[in-house]
């Protein structure tokens, strides 16, 4: 089984990478993104909660992002594994999840700073958006680093993690990926 956690700075290809292996290993790939946004599409209370939170430009708590992905983790289509992209970025985090969310595997994909704004500076131009500017992604991609190094460090004590170099093309850092996990 496997439950693979895919961590790395913003603009790194995790979401990209996560569907690429999801489809291979023929399990989901998960975002806690996109899991708080389907349970306020749901209209469920908690969506309701969590849309309040959204809607005056908060984070959902970590709880609360925690309690969703643990809800999903029960449904049957993770019983032969997942991916999970993006989480836990931070230490609260971590230690919300780390109860009920046991990898299996960490990969780590690590691209240099420049390589992360030069890619998110041209999605930010795809998609049309403004407040994506040089000084405002360095200062999150420092917060990020920062932030996540710790829940990086718990895990590599665990030794569950692989880091992949993600510069290149999407195919070559997928087949970087594979290598480190053994599939083919």
């Amino acid at each position: 089984m496997h439950k693979i956690l895919i961590l790395g700075p913003q603009g790194s290809g995790k979401g990209t990478q996560a569907t690429r292996l999801a489809q291979k290993l023929h399990i989901p790939a998960l975002s806690t993104g996109n899991l708080l946004r389907e349970e306020v599409a749901s209209g469920s209370t908690l969506g309701k909660q969590i849309a309040s939170f959204i809607d005056k430009g908060n984070l959902v708590p970590d709880e609360i992002t925690s309690s969703v992905l643990k809800k999903r983790l029960t449904q049957d289509d993770v019983a032969r594994g997942f991916i999970l992209d993006g989480f836990p970025r931070f230490m609260e985090q971590y230690e919300s999840a780390k109860t009920f969310l046991e990898p299996t595997a960490v990969l780590i994909i690590d691209v240099p700073k420049e390589e992360s704004l030069k890619r998110i500076l041209k999605r930010a131009e795809i998609e049309n958006r403004t407040d994506d500017t040089p000084e405002s992604i360095e200062r999150r991609l420092a917060w990020s680093r920062e932030k996540t190094v710790p829940v990086i460090e718990q895990y590599t004590t665990l030794g569950l993690t692989h880091t992949v170099n993600g510069v290149g093309e999407i195919d070559e850092v997928e087949e970087r990926i594979n290598q480190v996990l053994g599939i083919a």
